[in-house]
């Protein structure tokens, strides 16, 4: 009878044991602790008064993001509604009904913060932002100096705009809790700017297993739509604690002395058809306008810009990698390497105009596969004269 009941009772055991690792992973709930330690530093909140009681009367206010693919959405989200800046809009939009609510999205992947310094006016400013979320902490986690200084300079050029748009520093992350929240939350107590981590909310719940990351991203960086909608419960929660104060009787508008670099202020972006080249040799751009492709035969472009840093977009065939060089003002040439977005082509340039000429040369033996180089933006910081 004994070994009866021990053997039932294993099954048993086994067989609850299972069920139990059956069943789905519970949905991440954000309690008011979790509300908290998201909560970086509230900040300076004039700024985001000012644009809450533009909503209340009924105004037309636009929401912005800039960031990388966590922005982006892309395919890890199969709803764009749940994309944490639509979210952020969406409260608006049911908190004022009465105000006109648009948003604009402006991430996109594999880009970080230098990229980010070079389009912000452009793809965001451009659009009179009421509020813009800078979100750049993983792209940013990189061991590259160079990252303070565009971060920054995203920040204060956003910060400097007539219209004083509010901004929010929204911190996400990688697998292991990895990101750049060190740097930019030095900046942020900086301009003292409100700070949102959905690392320092969510990580502790994951490293002590309460969560499971599946639950919250689809692969190892990007949030699925269950993050993005954790992410912007954080962002709201900020909000609403703002919603209802009175609209400030002035907002600060002189900055302080830049904490690392006031180089990246002053941008200059051109890419597709406003990248126009000075001088070209067999150059052409492909079907649908977007690159400037080298001949097979071989062929340069040389483009014109202004500022002490210089910034190229472009794409180089694993072939045409040896065989591609650039010149900065006539220069010596240098090896064109396959790693664009990261870092600058040039820089420690003087303030002023300057050219970059990007050869192609095949050489005597015919490859198998005709390789190419393509260019499709180019962006300058620094003073122009």
């Amino acid at each position: 009878m004994g070994r009866f009941c021990s053997a039932w009772l294993a099954a048993l055991l086994c067989v609850v044991s299972y069920s139990f690792a059956d069943l789905p992973a519970a949905e991440p709930v954000t309690t008011p602790a979790i509300r908290e330690r998201g909560l970086v530093s509230p900040g300076d909140t004039a700024r985001l008064a000012a644009v809450m009681a533009k909503a209340r009367r009924g105004e037309e206010i636009c929401v912005a993001a800039i960031g990388g693919s966590i922005t982006a959405g892309g395919l890890q989200t199969k709803d764009p509604k749940n994309r944490y800046v639509a979210r952020v809009a969406a409260w608006f939009t049911q908190t004022f009904p009465q105000a006109k609510v648009r948003f604009v999205n402006a991430g996109i992947g594999g880009t970080n913060s230098l990229y980010g310094a070079m389009r912000v006016r452009r793809d965001v400013l451009s659009k009179q932002p009421d509020l813009v979320i800078v979100e750049y902490a993983v792209n940013d986690n990189h061991p590259v100096p160079m990252f303070w200084s565009t971060y920054e300079g995203v920040l204060r050029q956003i910060l400097r705009e007539p219209q004083q748009p509010a901004v929010v520093q929204l911190f996400f992350m990688q697998r292991k809790g990895e990101n750049a929240q060190e740097t930019q939350h030095m900046l942020g107590r900086h301009y003292d700017l409100p700070m949102v981590s959905f690392r320092d909310a969510w990580w502790p719940e994951v490293y002590a297993g309460r969560v499971q990351w599946e639950t919250m991203y689809a692969d190892v960086v990007h949030p699925n739509d269950t993050g993005h909608i954790l992410a912007s419960e954080l962002l709201i929660a900020l909000l609403q604690r703002v919603k209802d104060q009175p609209a400030p009787a002035a907002i600060r508008t002189t900055l302080p002395t830049p904490m690392i670099s006031d180089l990246f202020v002053d941008c200059r972006y051109a890419q597709y058809a406003d990248l126009q080249p000075t001088a070209n040799s067999g150059w052409t751009t492909n079907a649908d306008k977007s690159k400037w492709e080298s001949p097979a035969t071989g062929g340069t472009i040389e483009f014109g810009f202004e500022g002490e840093l210089l910034f190229l977009g472009y794409e180089i065939d694993a072939a045409a990698e040896p065989l591609a060089t650039y010149r900065i003002d006539g220069g010596s040439p240098q090896p064109l390497e396959r790693n664009p977005n990261r870092l600058p082509l040039a820089e420690g340039l003087s303030p002023g105009p300057h050219r970059v000429r990007i050869e192609f040369a095949p050489g005597p033996k015919p490859l198998p596969v005709a390789p190419a180089v393509r260019v499709w933006s180019l962006g300058a910081a620094g003073k122009s004269r």
